[in-house]
């Protein structure tokens, strides 16, 4: 009898342990965000896909506006995370979620610019960095024009 009991406690451990394992591999009792878990973990990148990396937001007047959306998808297996996003100048503001996106799901980065004293074609770069493994960063662009305040 003392066999069966002990092969009957290993089949429950197994099974205790097998079933722990699909947690999220970024969660953590240390209280280091999971972000930068993400980027340390290059065995378990993930993939991304823009459904667009350049947007024109037309012509804007000197200090107008104007406020975009850059979508992506999960295309891997793992959580994505958006690490950091970095502009060319401060005219261009950026802002995401620092929350995971699950495999398949989408989220965006939203950004401004603001039309200053610039005038004439505008090309400006964003560059974001992820925890992927087809690149660690993307570049994402905008353009348009800015006309003089009173042309018209």
């Amino acid at each position: 009898m003392m066999p069966l009991n002990k092969f009957l406690f290993c089949i429950i451990c197994f099974t205790c342990f097998a079933c722990n394992n699909n947690k999220n591999p970024y969660e953590n009792k240390l209280g280091i965000e999971q972000s930068v878990i993400a980027a340390m973990d290059t065995a378990h990148y993930t993939l991304i896909e823009w459904k667009d990396s350049l947007q024109n937001f037309g012509t804007l007047k000197q200090g107008d506006s104007a406020h975009l959306k850059f979508q992506f998808e999960n295309a891997g297996e793992i959580p994505l995370f958006i690490l950091s996003t970095h502009v060319t100048c401060g005219c261009t503001v950026t802002a995401f979620s620092k929350d995971a996106v699950m495999p398949g799901k989408s989220g965006f980065i939203a950004v401004t610019f603001k039309a200053g004293h610039e005038t004439g074609s505008i090309n400006k770069k964003i560059v974001v960095v992820t925890n992927t493994r087809n690149s660690h960063s993307s570049n994402l662009f905008i353009r348009g024009r800015v006309e003089q305040t009173g042309n018209k």
